[in-house]
């Protein structure tokens, strides 16, 4: 079965929700992220700020486009390495831009 989000989607925004006047932009991403996967991380991440940026999520969303924004992703595995140095830059670039950066562990499936 193939995957409809995450890294082997970096064109995609996995899902849009508002929770408490904030939008947030999640990646789903249930595989471990290696050197590929981080370099399509990076790809899907700046298609997210590009989303926002761009004024491509006021154009579909207009009643999001005014709330604050934080791109979140959800992870199943805990980052390494590469990824891990990668997702600790991420967070003052976008805030930079005035979007919200977090991530978050589940850990495997059960």
């Amino acid at each position: 079965m193939t995957k409809k989000y995450g890294t082997d989607h970096p064109d995609k925004v996995d899902l849009i929700t508002e929770k408490d006047g904030v939008c947030y932009l999640y990646v789903v991403q249930s595989d471990a992220l290696d050197g590929e996967k981080t370099l399509a991380l990076q790809q899907k991440l700046n298609n997210y700020l590009s989303f926002i940026l761009d004024g491509q999520l006021e154009k579909e969303f207009p009643e999001r486009a005014k709330l604050k924004k934080i791109v979140r992703i959800d992870l199943q595995y805990t980052p390494t390495g590469v990824a891990a140095e990668f997702l600790m830059k991420v967070k003052p670039v976008f805030e930079a831009e005035g979007v919200g950066f977090e991530y978050t562990v589940q850990g495997p499936p059960k």
